[in-house]
């Protein structure tokens, strides 16, 4: 690794593993097994009937193949015991990977389009020294916070109450709130996963530390470019790019699941710099990296920065390649929620996913910008009852 140190900025000698948390085919293969026998059984709470059962898991890998084709779980990331296949989707085995499951279930038997949530973002602070290019809380940042740590923790637990099997906290730098998700943390229930959304700012490898052992599940690193300067420039601060690999090894060390998170802009797409980025992303040893792209909200209101059919297509080939070829088993897993809106629709407004921003309203999701109701105002059902009336600015909803 000292070698990886000097090409990537890391400081000092680092102990991790040379690769990424990525599991053998024969691990692979036996770990989904034991994720289809754990579905089958929470199928039968609701079923008392093994045929009924059976029927039920091929129905329920037949809407899974429609949001996420032919290819299940082509590879499985393993952190602190537990394994991963989808950034949207709680380690197994947990309590949240089971509610998470008997959530989909529900839906299933009753055809009810709601029922729990996969995902909830909040962001947690309008604090924030960068001037990221993409920012879509570029309007609010650095003003007067309006939502206190009780307010969070009420939010937390209200919506873990609804059956909300991961949180994530977001901003501005949630880092600078680090105090208070700590106390959130520590008065949240079992049965959700945690993540922070961050630029790497002070996560180091005492924070990194402390959050994981008052519960944190991951971490999402913003690196929007696998060249130091570009990517300090695209955030508007020098120390950004270092800030970003220190907080990937602080967090690998700690034993937090790490992702990368790349807004992937029409400049970035051009040549060969997505090659580029996933071979950054596998000598780093993250398990996951998240492709967004670009919309013309935030800081890129009124901007042509809407990926092209073309643009669209190169991104596309990126996810299925690295995520199906056998070339690319030891990169990390692709997350790329455009190319299962594509396909499904989006799963935002409640459907499995909401955004809440720093004034505690709702958000179809961080792009579809738009309040719609205060969540400090109605409990989630009458909230995401109330978004169902509205609809995603690109794409359709989803009715899976």
């Amino acid at each position: 690794m000292e070698t990886q140190n000097i090409k990537y900025g890391l400081r000092g000698e680092s102990h991790l593993p040379a690769s990424s948390a990525l599991v053998s085919e024969s691990e692979r293969k036996r770990i989904k097994t034991k994720i289809f026998l754990r579905l089958i059984k929470l199928m039968n709470q609701y079923t008392n009937n093994p045929i009924k059962s059976l029927r039920l898991l091929l129905r329920f890998k037949k809407k899974y193949k429609t949001v996420f084709g032919d290819a299940m779980m082509t590879k499985l990331a393993q952190v602190d015991n537990r394994y991963y296949y989808r950034l949207g989707s709680p380690g197994f085995p947990s309590l949240a990977s089971d509610n998470m499951h008997k959530n989909e279930i529900s839906r299933l038997i009753s055809g009810e389009s709601v029922s729990g949530l996969r995902t909830l973002i909040i962001a947690i602070t309008k604090q924030c020294p960068l001037k990221c290019e993409h920012c879509f809380e570029w309007n609010n940042l650095n003003q007067k916070e309006q939502l206190s740590t009780q307010d969070l923790i009420g939010i937390v637990r209200s919506y873990q109450k609804y059956g909300t099997t991961q949180i994530m906290f977001s901003g501005g730098e949630p880092m600078l709130r680090k105090k208070d998700i700590v106390k959130i943390l520590d008065r949240s229930e079992p049965g959700t996963d945690f993540w922070v959304i961050t630029s790497g700012l002070g996560l180091n490898k005492e924070s990194a530390q402390l959050l994981k052992k008052h519960g944190l599940t991951g971490v999402m690193v913003s690196l929007d470019h696998h060249e130091a300067e570009k990517h300090n420039t695209f955030r508007g601060n020098s120390n950004a790019y270092q800030w970003a690999i220190d907080a990937v090894a602080s967090s690998r060390e700690a034993g937090l699941v790490t992702a990368l998170s790349l807004c992937a802009t029409r400049s970035y797409i051009q040549g060969n710099n997505l090659p580029k980025y996933m071979d950054l992303a596998k000598d780093l040893g993250v398990s996951f990296v998240q492709l967004l792209e670009p919309r013309a909200e935030g800081r890129y209101q009124g901007q042509d920065v809407m990926l092209n059919e073309s643009e669209i297509k190169t991104l596309d080939s990126i996810y299925l390649k690295y995520n199906n070829e056998e070339k690319y088993s030891s990169y990390p897993i692709i997350n790329s929620l455009g190319y299962h809106q594509r396909k499904v629709g989006c799963f935002g407004g409640g459907n499995r996913f909401f955004y809440i921003d720093t004034d505690g309203d709702a958000h179809l999701c961080p792009y579809c910008v738009g309040k719609t109701h205060s969540v400090l105002e109605y409990h989630p059902e009458e909230l995401i009852g109330k978004m169902k009336d509205a609809s995603c600015h690109i794409f359709e909803n989803s009715v899976l």
